[in-house]
């Protein structure tokens, strides 16, 4: 029974509701239904508007429930002190290791998805990861859950199983870059070697830095320069990005800026509510002369910008021409949102799992769940509808939480299945 609700999951995860756009010049594509649709069509919700109430109906669980009298599995000290450090206490759930999911698909297939929606709709919209650099080629841990489920008895030639670190080339292809959480400023980088690679790909880097020091960010900017990474640098020690830079931009240019090859620097405007009205929110972004400006499209998470405002944003103080790219999560909830419901918590839907690791009013979900993938296909129709340049698609590393509480650990993996027996 299990592995039939695998296998219908893995059927539908690359199937999204997008809402068609409905004040676009030229056709939109239709965009396959899944399931019952949730929240306001594209664009509507994101002027702000509450949707209407609708009655709630449970969505079945991604993944096996263990019974209520299953022993709990338990893994080596080693991961569940470094699972422990990093996202605190997490459950080892009970799955055989033939029926763990491959997590990193799933994330894949949800961009894959995005992406080629975009492509059908407007070719040069931009598509950027962050963090994602370890979707990019094929992992240990995927390498070891293909070992894990292959047939013992087939006779299956070396050449053909996909090796540790092959390029993952379809997923590179539907992305245009990726952002890079703390590359320079930070103990815990991209070797360079790994970075020149994925660079010799066509991919475009970008990073955010948190430096100590101003002369720690005056090197980070040199080393991201020669590398050809554009940065977003401050000596902040959060990720709220809630106040324009007082400095200019480093290296400034006054060129005219239309894809991402072209920019030289950049300035991510996350968090409106230092500021005590919309219009003080949108003179901040709009007097830069930042090449790429990655926002959000609500003023306090929920007040949608328009039209209008994204294509004054576009173009920098000095009027040259710039990118604008909005911020949405694929791997959380997040209660602010357009989407969310007001009976909603942990549990109800059932998607919803625990409160995300980040910040309040963020949440753990199945990301491959189809009811909020046709929620993640809604919000991302609405981007496009409000005409930005692309999306920087965050949340990316979701999938490592799952990753934990599955682990492939051969001593935990005898417990599980013998506890299932």
């Amino acid at each position: 029974m299990i592995r039939r609700i695998l296998t219908t999951l893995l059927a539908t995860t690359c199937l999204f509701s997008l809402a068609a756009a409905t004040a676009q010049e030229k056709p939109v594509p239709p965009a396959p239904a899944v399931g019952r649709a949730l929240g306001p069509p594209a664009g509507s919700g994101l002027e702000g508007s509450d949707p209407e109430p609708e009655e709630r109906v449970e969505e079945a669980p991604a993944i096996p429930v263990p019974a209520a009298n299953a022993k709990p599995s338990t893994s080596s000290t080693d991961l569940l002190d470094r699972t422990r450090s990093l996202l605190g206490e997490i459950e080892v759930l009970d799955i055989p290791l033939q029926e763990i999911p491959n997590y990193r698909a799933y994330m894949r297939e949800t961009i894959e998805d995005l992406a080629v929606y975009a492509e059908k709709r407007d070719p040069n919209f931009i598509v950027v990861t962050r963090p994602g650099f370890d979707l990019l080629s094929w992992s240990r841990r995927e390498f070891d859950l293909a070992e894990i489920k292959r047939d013992p008895f087939a006779n299956i030639p070396q050449d053909s199983i996909v090796q540790v670190g092959t390029p993952m080339r379809r997923y590179i292809q539907s992305i245009d870059g990726f952002l890079l959480n703390g590359q320079f400023c930070a103990p815990l980088r991209v070797p360079a070697a790994d970075l020149q690679v994925m660079l010799k790909q066509g991919l475009k880097a970008l990073s955010i830095e948190h430096c100590r020091t101003p002369d720690q960010a005056s090197a980070a900017l040199q080393t991201a320069v020669r590398m050809g990474v554009v940065s977003h640098i401050d000596l902040d020690d959060t990720d709220d990005f809630a106040r324009t830079p007082t400095r200019r931009p480093s290296p400034e240019n006054p060129r005219n800026v239309e894809t991402l090859l072209g920019a030289r620097n950049m300035v991510m405007l996350l968090d409106s509510r230092d500021y005590e009205t919309r219009g003080e929110w949108f003179a901040a972004m709009a007097g830069t002369n930042y090449d790429i400006l990655v926002t959000d499209a609500f003023y306090k998470g929920n007040r949608s910008l328009t039209k209008d405002e994204v294509h004054h944003l576009k173009f920098k103080e000095m009027g040259a021409r710039r990118l604008v790219l909005a911020r949405m999560s694929v791997g959380y909830a997040e209660d602010e949102r357009f989407y969310w419901q007001r009976d909603w918590r942990i549990g109800e839907p059932s998607w919803i799992q625990a409160l995300g690791p980040e910040r309040a009013g963020q949440y753990v979900v199945e990301f491959w769940n189809p009811a909020w993938k046709a929620i993640v296909g809604r919000y991302f129709a609405g981007i496009m509808d409000l005409g930005f340049d692309g999306v920087v698609l965050d949340g990316v590393e979701a999938y490592r939480r799952w990753e934990f509480m599955t682990p492939l650990d051969p001593v935990s993996a005898t417990r599980r299945n013998d506890a299932l027996r």
